[in-house]
């Protein structure tokens, strides 16, 4: 009796104990599961969620550093009485300002941003400079990045030139125009530059890479270095835009002066521009309102840009995440008639 008694109390689990208890480690299995499963697409997220972040403080960096410049001309700044100008003698379609923009037409089609201004570390002194006489080109050093920039251009075939605007300019005012050509010291021309010196024409009705010079005079004479602080910017034309490449990505693409469109970032959908305009009542330097690029009647109004990033994230649950940012740079340069 007590040997059966043993044997009893040790007996297994029956069948429906033992798949009551598969069924309840199975779904406690599938509960970990899709805990897991979840932190997982949350920590992807997190993950995408900070790179885009990352991203934007990137893509913001680099186009405030663009706007603070926009429209600087050296030392020729925007006075109260408007004395100080930049006369443009550039013609491209009717006119060239130091701010551009066309409109996606709604808030899902891209807009686009161009901007020019003078680069302060490629200025080059002036030479010798001319008012009116068509003879006598501004005259810079050959021994300058300017020349040796224009020297390269101007040495390639004619349909590969490219228009490099310029801006001349002293504490009176200044001009932007496009170099046409380069004189080289000649010494049977006694009109040519001396040696160690190059005269930069601006020629009107010449097309250097779809650009000519609406004339060939300057509004203000530029003498000696002894006695001018005139300089000559090279200047740099920057594109904002939304582009695709040849591999299907979409993302903000930059074109700068003569070089190649380059995907700045990938995974930008949409770039919405919206200008800021001071009020004539007011004009305190500051934005009243904000309009799309067709309301800017009067350039020298916008004080400050404000742009607005969709990026795209990595798909979560099989739908794309997107996350908005926007930004606003207040524009320091303005005021000029460029």
């Amino acid at each position: 009796m007590r040997m059966n008694r043993i044997i009893t109390n040790c007996r297994g689990l029956t069948l429906v104990e033992l798949m009551i208890s598969m069924v309840l480690s199975l779904m406690i299995m599938g509960g970990a599961i899709s805990i897991f499963m979840g932190s997982k697409e949350t920590f992807r997220l997190e993950e995408d969620l900070s790179r885009a972040q990352e991203n934007f403080r990137y893509i913001a960096d680099r186009l405030t550093k663009d706007l603070s410049l926009v429209g600087y001309t050296g030392c020729s700044l925007p006075y109260a009485d408007n004395s100080s100008t930049v006369d443009n003698r550039i013609v491209l379609d009717g006119k060239r300002d130091v701010i551009d923009g066309t409109e996606g037409g709604d808030l899902t089609t891209p807009d686009s941003l161009t901007l020019l201004y003078a680069k302060p570390a490629n200025s080059a002194n002036v030479l010798v400079g001319s008012a009116g006489d068509t003879r006598a080109p501004i005259k810079i050093s050959t021994n300058t990045y300017l020349y040796k920039a224009l020297q390269a251009n101007f040495a390639e075939a004619e349909a590969d030139q490219l228009a490099i605007p310029l801006m001349v300019t002293n504490c009176d005012g200044g001009d932007m125009f496009v170099v046409t050509g380069i004189n080289e010291h000649d010494a049977s021309d006694p009109l040519s530059p001396s040696a160690g010196e190059a005269g930069l024409k601006h020629e009107a009705g010449v097309d250097v890479g779809g650009i000519s010079n609406a004339d060939a005079s300057f509004r203000v004479p530029y003498g000696d270095i002894k006695s001018s602080a005139a300089k000559i910017y090279y200047t740099e034309e920057v594109t904002y835009e939304v582009c695709t490449d040849t591999t299907g990505v979409t993302g903000l693409c930059v074109t700068r002066t003569g070089g190649n469109q380059e995907m700045l970032m990938p995974d930008v959908t949409n770039f919405q521009v919206k200008y800021g305009l001071d009020a004539a009542s007011s004009e305190d330097g500051n934005a009243d309102h904000y309009v799309d690029w067709p309301g800017t009647a009067s350039i020298p109004d916008i004080t400050s840009i404000k742009v607005t990033l969709t990026m795209v994230l990595n798909q979560v649950g099989g739908n794309d995440v997107t996350k908005v940012y926007s930004f606003t740079v207040k524009l320091r340069n303005m005021g000029l008639n460029v």
